[in-house]
């Protein structure tokens, strides 16, 4: 993996957006009540800004583990923080943000794991 960490980790983000994206399509075509389409909007919201930031990294300049570390960490820190406000979401009355916030737990979880997993990566090919 440490070969290239990069298109490692843009095509698992592209995947990660492509299933988001299509699990949308299919979650809003069932035409669920208040709760399930703000989790279908909000989720298919990320889909598409994982998909802009896998195109980034597709086009952008390569970048070795020591210069993606940085970006990795701080992004585990932002991910935390997702998580946080996602649960403040979920306590709320309305559905509407009941249904946001479990969209943005879930998206916060996976990229909990997902930037943990290829900080861990870096970190690995680094030393």
């Amino acid at each position: 993996m440490t070969d290239d960490l990069q298109g490692t980790l843009v095509a698992a983000l592209l995947l990660w957006s492509l299933a988001s994206l299509g699990s949308t399509a299919i979650g809003l075509y069932a035409r669920p009540n208040e709760f399930w389409r703000s989790f279908w909007l909000m989720s298919g919201i990320w889909g598409l800004i994982d998909g802009l930031i896998a195109w980034f990294g597709l086009v952008g300049q390569h970048q070795g583990p020591a210069q993606l570390l940085p970006i990795l960490r701080f992004n585990t820190g932002l991910d935390v923080i997702y998580m946080v406000v996602a649960l403040i979401l979920m306590t709320r009355a309305k559905s509407l943000a009941r249904g946001f916030g479990l969209a943005v737990l879930v998206q916060g979880l996976f990229l909990f794991f997902f930037d943990g997993f290829f900080w861990w990566s870096c970190g690995q090919a680094t030393s």
